[in-house]
């Protein structure tokens, strides 16, 4: 978190967030910076999809619709979930990342993650916040597989491009604010072990566990 030094007034300088780093890498800054509050006729339509995919996702594991929401705000994430419905930031709409975004959100909800966090102390908590986050990342995988009709293989590719953009805009921006997640290269590394049937062609991927990238991650802040 960004602090004032001594009480002074100066203004603190945010760090950016992952919605305008990361979808950058996926629609060029252009995109970003028109700062339109409506949706596009492309977004609107991607909007359509989204909803429609969460339907199918609802139905498909026997739970109820979830509602869902887009931000207009260029600081919200690229996606996040709350109890009874999920966002999705308007930018995301049209991003290569957006399917990828929107099954980890969708899995949090198939996973049940409207529980409060597990934990008696604020880092118990955190480890257990974690933890969500690495398994909403693999249950997004089967959510593309199952719902999305992909084969796990392009499941496992799409997911993988998402989170190897994250931890590409890490290195540009260092200070990049990521939400309380683990670092990129372990969330990575994680999400492939949990894969080991795809390993002849995951293990030389950067970030893939054992990989120097996956080793020298840096601690979590």
């Amino acid at each position: 978190m960004s602090r004032l030094a001594g009480g002074s007034a100066r203004r603190v300088r945010r760090r950016p967030s992952v919605a305008l780093v990361v979808l950058a890498l996926g629609l060029g800054l252009g995109a970003l910076l028109g700062g339109c509050t409506t949706l596009t006729p492309s977004q609107e339509q991607s909007a359509s999809d989204v909803r429609a995919f969460a339907d199918r996702t609802a139905r498909e594991y026997g739970l109820p619709p979830i509602h869902f929401l887009v931000s207009h705000n260029p600081d919200s994430p690229p996606g996040s979930y709350r109890r009874g419905f999920f966002s999705i930031s308007a930018i995301t709409l049209d991003s290569t990342f957006r399917d990828a975004i929107v099954a980890h959100e969708l899995a949090h909800y198939v996973l049940g993650h409207d529980a409060p966090l597990p934990g008696s102390s604020l880092e118990e908590q955190r480890q257990a916040y974690q933890e969500r986050e690495l398994d909403a990342n693999a249950k997004a995988v089967e959510i593309l597989a199952r719902v999305g009709g992909m084969g796990q293989r392009r499941a496992l590719k799409t997911m993988y491009a998402y989170l190897v953009g994250v931890h590409w805009a890490l290195e540009r921006y260092p200070r990049l604010n990521l939400s309380g997640h683990k670092v990129p290269c372990e969330e990575i590394a994680d999400l492939l072990s949990r894969f080991p049937t795809e390993q002849s062609w995951t293990a030389s991927l950067e970030c893939a566990p054992g990989s120097p990238h996956a080793a020298s991650a840096r601690p979590d802040s």
